[in-house]
């Protein structure tokens, strides 16, 4: 047999392939050839491109691009892909698209003038019975099923929705390449004069009126208080004590600056709509709670705000400016007593989803609140000042601070509105409606002027302490409406206090004070939102919104696992070392999702809430089998639950069907708690952990340094070995506020919107500009520094245009539904790889014939070539137009070129998530990121069976496989990708939310026939998250397998599938309430297996027939005859569609991701990889 020759297009001949290979590296006339392919295809892309664009007569999605001739040639060096007819419409079936990400349906330009009925109707609502029917306007929904409802007659003439924009990574570059560019420029600028302009402010002397734009800068105002001194003193009475300066910023200055910023307009909703959803496997339309502007609160405040009678002689637009408070003081450092107490207010008019990132700069610095100074004491010495009085003057230094806010300008812009001239040459006339107050509990009950931890601890309700453990139970419910928070029963009880406190100088403690506000909880404080804004109708206490972050999870989930802590070190203090074993052996998953534990997750050292929610979202397989039944049932359950409620309080679109499941959860929550206490907390006897212990010690050590100096050290060490004991109390408020959830979601909408945690995440602002401080009146410096950066933004703004959404570079196309590298630099031999692991199990039986008759040469080679081609071939037949007649399974007819197949470290899975946005799994078989889940196609499939399978990636491949079977047209090489999986197989054949257990899986057998296959990529939904069930122990102790392939060595006897890993993963397990999961949205009719199915190939094809129900129109009642005629019809569609499907996309080819990565910058949509 003589050598292969191999040609370079220089005409130099090499015997190896490999020297091929490295002479085209440094070949001038290859570069040259592939830099003319290169051009040519972008020309031709963007042709194509303007083509589509540009074409207003052809419907853009049915529309087929013009013939474009490559080479100047009738086609005969075009591929067999190239030849093939091309359209624009060509879907996978129903049942396995995943739909791009879409906003909610915009309004189209021709109808702001006058819509059509065909776009939008006009239909009467009655929502609020106390004002008159206003008429609505209703965009038509999208692919996804959602439907925008505006409360006006007429269409919106602002949509935030229709802005698109692009990439922009090149500014400096194109600053300094410039030909205009003088490095003198530079060097001759006094850069400390323009800093001090920036930064100036009102304050500061000197005229500042230099700014022609609205620009709302920092105010310096001396704040006063009243200290009441009581009648055991040398002299009572109240006196005037200057607390500090308070550094502010008029809030009317920061509604016009905000509204006057032509890069904030765009996004700006002006108004609100509600969003409903209406899918075809559902009955009705359901109302949809995200963003604060779809509320019902802001459609309450939209609708009486259009009712009111105007402002005399004006008929502008009303328009609701929502105002969103955070405040939390925060340390700028970790070593050091530097302390800092921002307030930040958003405008609840943008999307959620933007004021959550610090780089969208939507946070605006309102105020930084001071404490009382060091001053202070000076001030009460020797005069008999307690440490109530103390507390009270805190509070009335916080509430004045709030007068001083809440000023004459703001009291009159709420109640008569401002006229701004907006950035779309629109008048209208704003109004300030303060909806949300984001705080920790100390803030909250400081803001309610309500007693912390008094005997009605929640600030908005009146519910008793003892009465706290009914949390979840009909008659909590009740309580919690008919014992709201009353401000008018309030101001005069606290008026008649103050009156004692000031006019005949009792003490703030003294008993008439106490029998005055003891009993409800309150303290004598003049509350500022109550005197300055309860005449206009806002109440403070409904605004005090609940807090998931400092509530459930450093609040009730970490109580609860403290104390399941305290009862495994009193059944067996082994156990605390397993536990921190099992979590130090959990996988991670994804980027930041899931990330590793700490060696000790037990000591809980510098833990965020980021940790904790790491540990409830992983504590299942942990703690199973760690306590003896009937404890360990009961503890399961009661995990199960938390995790699920936490899952669900943490979606960022809730639709009516899951805030049902949410309440009925939340009852269970309190059920299992009351249950935990009664039958697994009586059984232990707890005392207090180390960590604890060691913490009382200290702070009993400080109290002591105070008033005994040297003594601190030898009484801390009396409390080192005192355990004391530790019972289970759930009565806190935090546990209570639970049951507000539910509630506030129905009118606020999701918890994301509102929670602390965007205000945890602008603290990183202020601790970024006190390193540019001398750290000596900090606070006047921060606001030059944010003054400074916030005017350089607004100059660059008019420069030249920023986009809104930044699309980093990716390595494809977020369209496109995977990626995988286009490298062939790891090539396999397949007769080297086969005779190097001749023996191994996963060998012989994975790559063994399944379906074809074995050959009487029966080689593992020969069955390798086999399982492959025929995988191959499968996928050939699936996508072409040969016919059913000619579909014989020859896998003679799949060439493998060279004999090689080409391995891949990672693949890239893009997926529609629930909330209809994009995000990424990216799959590595040498890590814990190796499985993933497909959506199942067995035949027994139903309602309560499970809807997945699983499977663990052990390989990433691509081969350039030569189809010479009926219909071929050349011997083209054509790249197609494929996975090697090893699967699982359920160990229950049910899964439900009813038993509030994870789905257990398994590995099948070495030796089964369906424990390894090939699959199609496109066939994956996304990646999962696999955890061992440490409760079973590993399969193979002495860690010696029987398959180094498969990597058994490592196997455990079970597995959990988690599926509260994130909040798309929770709603996947809710089949059929994501609205971003299409493939969910079917009716289930008939159940039967699939003609001509193959054995071998059961995890990937589908064996259900469907009814779909398309979105375009409305639903109507039709007899038997016509809903089978449909649905042949619909099959019909379907199998048309896969038969059409062109090569590029089923194999997963370079062309579509080329071309997806090219039109990728004119979208704004956007990976979530936080999700």
């Amino acid at each position: 047999m003589s050598a292969s020759v191999y040609t370079c297009v220089c005409k130099r001949t090499f015997t190896a392939q490999n020297y091929l290979s490295q002479h085209q590296h440094s070949c001038t006339q290859t570069k040259k050839r592939l830099s003319s392919a290169i051009s040519s295809f972008k020309e031709f892309a963007s042709r194509r491109k303007k083509s589509r664009t540009s074409s207003n007569d052809v419907d853009s999605v049915g529309a087929t691009p013009p013939d474009c001739e490559i080479g100047g040639n009738d086609g005969e060096d075009m591929s067999l892909a190239q030849r093939r007819p091309r359209r624009q419409n060509r879907q996978l079936p129903k049942r396995f698209r995943d739909i791009l990400p879409q906003p909610p349906p915009t309004v189209p330009l021709e109808v702001r003038e006058l819509p059509p009925p065909s776009v939008g109707q006009v239909v009467a609502s009655h929502e609020t019975p106390t004002s008159p029917s206003r008429a609505t306007f209703r965009t038509p929904p999208n692919v996804f099923g959602l439907v925008r409802q505006y409360f006006s007659s007429a269409p919106p003439s602002h949509d935030p929705e229709e802005y698109k924009s692009q990439e922009d990574y090149t500014h400096l570059l194109k600053i300094i390449g410039s030909e205009t560019f003088n490095t003198s420029d530079v060097s001759s600028t006094h850069w400390n004069e323009i800093n001090s302009k920036l930064g100036a402010n009102e304050y500061d002397q000197g005229d500042i009126e230099e700014w022609e734009d609205e620009d709302a800068g920092w105010r310096r105002t001396p704040v006063f208080i009243n200290v009441p001194f009581s009648r055991t003193t040398e002299v009572p009475g109240p006196r005037a004590f200057r607390a500090a300066n308070l550094y502010h910023r008029s809030l009317v200055a920061i509604i016009r600056e905000k509204l006057t910023n032509a890069r904030d307009n765009k996004l700006f909703h002006y108004e609100p709509y509600k969003l409903c959803w209406n899918p075809p496997h559902l009955d009705g339309e359901v109302p949809i709670y995200g963003d604060l502007f779809t509320s019902p609160v802001f459609h309450d405040a939209h609708a009486k705000l259009q009712n009111m009678a105007g402002e005399p002689g004006c008929d502008l637009p009303r328009v609701v400016a929502g105002l969103m408070f955070w405040s939390d003081a925060t340390q700028l450092t970790s070593f050091g007593n530097a302390k800092l107490w921002p307030t930040y207010m958003y405008f609840g008019n943008e999307s959620k989803y933007r004021r959550c990132k610090p780089s969208c700069n939507l946070s605006n610095h309102v105020a930084y609140f001071e404490t009382l100074p060091h001053s202070f004491k000076d001030f009460t010495s020797g005069n008999g000042m307690n440490s109530d009085c103390s507390t009270h003057c805190h509070r009335e230094l916080f509430h004045e601070q709030w007068n001083i806010l809440l000023d004459d300008e703001f009291l009159e812009a709420y109640e008569h509105g401002i006229v701004i001239h907006c950035c779309d040459g629109i008048t209208r006339r704003f109004y300030p409606r303060i909806f949300t107050y984001s705080a920790d509990y100390p803030e909250k009950v400081l803001i309610a002027t309500v007693r912390n931890l008094g005997g009605c601890p929640c600030p908005r309700c009146l519910m008793p302490k003892e009465l706290i453990h009914n949390m979840g139970r009909p008659l909590d419910r009740r309580q919690r409406e008919t014992l709201e928070r009353n401000d008018d029963r309030r101001r005069v009880m606290v008026s008649s206090a103050r009156s004692l406190i000031y006019d005949k100088d009792l003490g703030v403690g003294s008993a008439a004070v106490e029998r005055l506000l003891k009993s409800q909880s309150w303290v004598p404080t003049s509350n500022a939102f109550s005197d300055r804004l309860a005449a206009l109708g806002f109440n403070v206490f409904r605004a005090l919104v609940v807090d998931l972050l400092h509530e459930f999870e450093l609040g009730v989930w970490k109580m609860l696992f403290i104390h399941l802590l305290r009862i495994l070190m009193a059944e067996d203090k082994s156990l605390i070392n397993k536990l921190d074993q099992r979590y130090r052996q959990t996988p991670t998953f994804g980027p930041a999702t899931i990330r590793k534990f700490s060696a000790n997750a037990s000591d809980m050292s510098r833990m965020a809430a980021r940790n904790f929610e790491d540990l409830l979202q992983c504590t299942i397989p942990v703690f199973d089998g760690l306590l003896p039944e009937p404890h360990n049932t009961t503890v399961l359950r009661l995990l199960f639950t938390m995790a699920h409620w936490h899952g669900l309080a943490k979606l960022r679109m809730h639709s009516e069907l899951t805030v049902d499941i949410m309440d009925q959860v939340t009852s269970a929550v309190g059920d299992q708690f009351r249950n935990f206490k009664a039958q697994v907390c009586s059984a232990y006897n707890t005392q207090e952990l180390r960590q604890e212990v060691e913490t009382r010690a200290r702070n009993h050590a400080k109290r002591v340094a105070k008033q005994a100096g040297g003594q601190a050290a030898q009484s801390a060490g009396s409390f080192k070995n005192i355990h004391q004991k530790k019972v289970f109390n759930f009565q806190t408020y935090k546990f209570h506020a639970l049951g507000d959830y539910v509630s506030t979601i129905r009118q606020y909408g999701t918890c994301d919107s509102y929670s602390s945690e965007p205000g945890e995440l602008e603290h990183r602002s202020p601790k970024a500009r006190y390193r540019r401080t001398d750290r000596n009146s900090f606070v006047k410096q921060l606001t030059r520094i944010e003054r400074r950066q916030a005017r350089i933004r607004r100059i660059g703004d008019k420069i030249k245009h920023r986009p809104h959404i930044e699309i980093a570079e990716l390595a494809t196309s977020p369209f496109a539904h995977h990626h995988i590298g286009m490298t062939q630099k790891n090539p396999v031999h397949l007769g080297t790889y086969l005779r190097s692991h001749q023996g191994d199990p996963a060998i012989k039986v994975g790559l063994a014939q399944l379906t074809l008759p074995a050959p009487q040469t029966n080689t593992s080679l020969q069955n390798f070539h086999s399982k492959l081609k025929e995988h191959l071939l499968q996928r050939f037949h699936d996508s072409t137009d040969v016919p059913s007649s000619q579909e014989v399974c020859d896998t003679n007819t799949i060439i493998i070129k060279d004999d090689r197949i080409y391995h891949h470290n990672i693949a890239q899975f893009n997926y529609t998530t629930y909330d209809v946005r994009r995000a990424q799994d990216v799959v590595n078989p040498r890590t814990s990121h190796c499985n993933v889940m497909v959506l199942r196609g067995d035949s027994n499939m139903r309602n309560d069976s499970h809807k997945f399978i699983y499977g663990k990636v052990l390989g990433i491949y691509h081969v350039n496989v030569i189809y010479i079977g009926a219909g071929m047209v050349d011997f083209t090489p054509l790249r197609m990708e494929f996975l090697w999986v090893r699967w699982y197989e359920p160990i229950e054949q049910v899964s439900s939310w009813d038993s509030s257990t994870l789905d257990q899986l398994r590995f099948y057998p070495i030796d089964d026939a369906s424990a390894f296959s090939f699959m199609d990529p496109a066939d994956v939904l996304r990646g999962c998250h696999i955890i061992p069930a440490f409760a079973k122990g590993k399969k193979h102790p002495d860690g010696l397998g029987v398959s180094g392939q498969a990597g058994d060595k490592n196997d455990w006897r079970g597995y959990y599938v988690n599926r509260f890993v994130d909040r798309d993963m929770l709603m996947r397990f809710h089949f059929g309430l994501g609205v971003g999961h299409v493939y969910s949205h079917y009716r289930l009719t008939h159940v039967g297996p699939k003609e001509g199915g193959s054995d071998g190939e059961h995890h990937a094809e589908t064996g259900i027939e469907e009814e779909y129900v398309e979105y375009e129109g409305e639903g109507e009642e039709h007899e038997d005859e016509e809903h089978e005629d449909e649905e042949h019809e619909d099959e019909e569609r379907e199998d048309e569609e896969r038969e059409e499907l062109t090569l590029e996309q089923r194999f997963g080819t370079s062309y579509e991701s080329l071309t997806y990565f090219n039109d990728m910058y004119d979208s704004e949509l956007e990976l979530d990889y936080e999700n």
